[in-house]
């Protein structure tokens, strides 16, 4: 019988620790004890040493995976006509071995650091009893407080003679996130810890394409964003990736504790941004989830409470700010119909299998928890 090498060892050792973590997903209450126990320690230590690298070394490693993935694939499709060279077939399974060990690491950690921490229980609350079913007089009701919260922001940002607005800057509205996301954390104790700079994605122009407006880099813990952004949705973004650091991995809660945080917070910017998203989510439930499917056709628009003229105008302004930004560089995927067009496509169908996957957990079930949290309170 042969002896099993240090290296099989090694490989059968994180096979099984990958193992018990994808069982381990199966119990929220273990997920939960992980997230928030272990896993601030893991994602603030990293994020420390990355947070400060002016690069986004997550995507950089990406980039490599991708062509260290691709030459294992040529090898192994090598292997089949050149395996009696020796010297080939040595180096090509020195290789080989080198990419498999790297592989499992890398699965376990993102396991770790991601699927444990989405597999917990909602907001990490554990069993809570929520409401679920709530009248269309109580999404109006929202509404109405959404639509003040914003008109009341929008008064105390100042619109020049010009018309035009000095939005905050990136390191301003760093520190503005983060005093309102910490803020949260008597009721949400996991936004406690580090907040890293949010950078921006080098490939933002595939993302604008796509229709994503940012993501983290859970082996790097770098939370990132498109470039191509509103100034004025951009602290709702920035928030939003910030609390998926902070262990909040499922796409409904993110939405919800980032509206929460910019909606208290004392800078009107924060708040207008928190308030225009929370709006478009509301009123889409409002004009869908209470009315039968027959019935929707018919059914009569424009009754809803509306921002005021001062927020559109804003808004307005903040929407030629992002154009600028897009005009800036260049951008050469214009000039290839076709791959833009597949990056279009891949980009639909992408957000059509996240939604299948994350289900009530998608971005729009940020209404309900809204809907949950106001509850007794607006209604």
């Amino acid at each position: 019988m042969r002896k099993v090498t240090g290296y099989w060892r090694a490989v059968i050792i994180i096979t099984g620790l990958i193992t018990f973590v994808l069982i381990a997903g199966f119990y929220p209450w273990i997920c939960d004890l992980f997230t928030d126990n272990v896993y601030g320690y893991i994602a603030d230590g990293i994020a420390r040493i990355t947070g400060p690298v002016p690069v986004t070394i997550g995507e950089i490693l990406m980039y490599v995976g991708i062509l260290l993935t691709l030459l294992a694939m040529v090898l192994l499709l090598l292997l089949l006509f050149f395996h009696g060279k020796d010297g080939f077939r040595k180096g090509s399974v020195i290789y080989l071995k080198f990419y498999l060990l790297l592989f499992l690491l890398v699965a376990l950690f993102y396991l770790a650091t991601w699927y444990i921490p989405y597999r917990g229980t909602l907001l990490g609350e554990g069993d809570k009893v929520r409401r679920t079913a709530f009248a269309r007089s109580d999404i109006y009701f929202l509404l109405e407080y959404i639509v003040a919260g914003g008109n009341e922001a929008a008064e105390e940002i100042i619109i020049k003679e010009d018309g035009s607005v000095d939005f905050p800057t990136a390191e301003e509205y760093q520190i503005l996130i983060e005093e309102a996301m910490t803020g949260l954390a008597v009721e949400y104790p996991r936004l406690e810890g580090y907040y890293p700079p949010v950078k921006d994605a080098y490939c933002s122009d595939i993302l604008e394409r796509m229709g994503i407006g940012g993501y983290n880099y859970p082996l790097t813990m770098e939370p990132t964003h498109n470039r191509y952004i509103s100034p004025l949705y951009r602290p709702l973004l920035d928030a939003h990736e910030l609390a998926h650091h902070h262990g909040y991995y499922k796409e409904n809660e993110a939405n919800f504790v980032s509206m929460l945080a910019l909606s208290r917070s004392e800078d009107p910017f924060l708040r207008l941004s928190a308030f225009v998203e929370m709006y478009y989510y509301v009123l889409e439930d409002y004009y869908s989830s209470s009315i039968p499917e027959a019935e929707r056709d018919d059914f009569e628009w424009g009754n809803e409470p509306e921002f005021s003229m001062r927020v559109d105008h804003i808004r307005s302004v903040a929407r030629q700010e992002e154009l600028k930004i897009y005009e800036q560089d260049p951008h050469p995927i214009d000039n290839s119909p076709t791959l833009d067009a597949t990056i279009r496509a891949a980009g639909d169908e992408g957000w059509s299998v996240q939604g299948e996957i994350a289900g009530d957990y998608s971005y729009d079930g940020v209404v309900l928890l809204l809907l949950q949290y106001y509850d007794g309170i607006l209604y």
